[in-house]
């Protein structure tokens, strides 16, 4: 699970680098989602709206930036794994070919994530396994939802 935690960590940092370098813009991506989407609606109305495209080319980058030092680190995996999982779900929604099959690349990223979450894989080699040591957590035992 290290090993796969890693290999996340990377792309999601890579992925998340690659787009604040790169002059990144998710207009042409929302504006254009198959009209079978279950989201096209939405992702249209997001598109159309200029003050949330700016939010969006700001949130999409940084958040993968985020998790990806965050898996890297084997810190708050749980809550990295499930901003990435989301974020694969949105993405999945937003490039619907499911004509071509059901499962693509975005569909088996959200699955890889969400094992990553349920098997705690920040507990092995990671900065959760000292935090959930520490007395704040001890203090507040929800907050191992987010560690692990």
């Amino acid at each position: 699970m290290v090993g796969l935690r890693l290999v996340m960590g990377w792309v999601m940092l890579s992925a998340g680098w690659g787009k604040f370098t790169g002059g990144f813009s998710t207009y042409g991506c929302l504006s254009n989602v198959d009209p079978a989407s279950p989201a096209s609606g939405v992702f249209g109305a997001m598109a159309e709206n200029a003050a949330m495209m700016v939010a969006v080319d700001a949130i999409v980058p940084a958040t993968q930036i985020l998790i990806g030092l965050a898996l890297l680190a084997g810190l708050f995996v749980r809550l990295a794994v499930f901003g990435a999982a989301t974020q694969m779900v949105l993405f999945y929604l937003g490039s619907w070919h499911v004509a071509g099959g059901a499962v693509n690349d975005q569909f088996v990223y959200a699955a890889v994530f969400l094992a990553l979450g349920a098997f705690a894989a920040g507990r092995v080699l990671g900065a959760d396994r000292y935090l959930e040591e520490h007395s704040l957590v001890e203090r507040f035992p929800s907050l191992r939802y987010l560690l692990g």
